[in-house]
């Protein structure tokens, strides 16, 4: 699987590429690197969903009309002053990818990302800065008038996912995300460390007169109680009413404070 992170030197294609179309030795020049590295770059970024080849002989390259692609042209049509080389690289994209989805504080987003607090607080200092995030009661956002970046982290992050569960299960259909998490619905069991058996799935072995035959996982990278895996229920199946009365249920006999109202949009 692709690294979802983007690099400052792929940003820079990108960036050169959003303008207009260009052969590869005129893009190797532009950006001051070798033929042979920027055609390495461009075989990366084509597999992210970005770039696309035209012609035999002497190929021309372009953006694509995939939504990412276009969100990120967008993007810095619309702020250009801005350096996104540096916001948008390496790790600052999954933690601005996370504040998109929802206000969280820094231990949320450490314990999300899998990252230290310390260097969610580095990755953060620069947005922060620039006035793309902003804080309240210790939870950061983004500020409304960098809306057009979340467009792009979502359209981007949603592309990937789609990738990753055509690699892990084919025949899965996402069913809800938000930021770095993603919930998929199978018609098997999934055997990969990176998914978590979650939602109605799972009720079955708390509550004994549930019957769920799809299987449905979360990808993750933190840990889950059964709080998590009741809300995940809900936002599955958020109209089902033998759902909604079996979280109700597991979540009285787990002393579980949960509002059956609590599902992410």
């Amino acid at each position: 699987m692709f690294d979802y992170r983007l690099s400052p030197k792929e940003i820079n294609i990108l960036a050169n590429l959003c303008k207009k179309e260009r052969s590869i030795e005129e893009l190797s020049k532009n950006i001051s690197l070798s033929y042979t590295r920027t055609s390495e770059l461009i075989t990366r970024l084509q597999r992210k969903g970005f770039l696309t080849k035209t012609g035999t002989l002497k190929k021309t390259v372009r953006t694509t009309k995939a939504e990412h692609a276009q969100r990120f042209c967008e993007l810095i049509t619309t702020f250009p002053h801005i350096d996104w080389k540096d916001l948008l690289s390496h790790s600052k994209v999954e933690i601005l990818t996370q504040i998109c989805s929802s206000e969280h504080d820094i231990k949320q987003l450490s314990e999300i990302t899998k990252k230290t607090e310390r260097t969610i607080r580095n990755n953060l200092k620069k947005p922060n800065e620039m006035g793309l995030i902003e804080k309240k009661d210790d939870r950061f956002k983004i500020t409304e008038r960098f809306t057009p970046l979340c467009s792009f982290l979502k359209s981007w992050r949603y592309f990937y996912n789609s990738s990753l569960i055509e690699e892990v299960k084919p025949s899965s259909a996402m069913i809800w995300q938000q930021g770095l998490e993603f919930i998929i619905e199978s018609d098997s069991p999934i055997d990969n460390e990176n998914f978590d058996e979650t939602g109605p799935s799972i009720l079955s072995d708390l509550d004994d007169e549930l019957v769920y035959t799809s299987h449905t996982y979360i990808y993750t990278k933190r840990g889950l109680d059964i709080k998590d895996h009741l809300k995940n229920a809900l936002r599955i199946e958020r109209d089902n009413k033998r759902i909604q009365k079996s979280v109700k249920k597991i979540a009285k006999t787990k002393d579980i404070s949960l509002d059956l109202k609590e599902v992410s949009s």
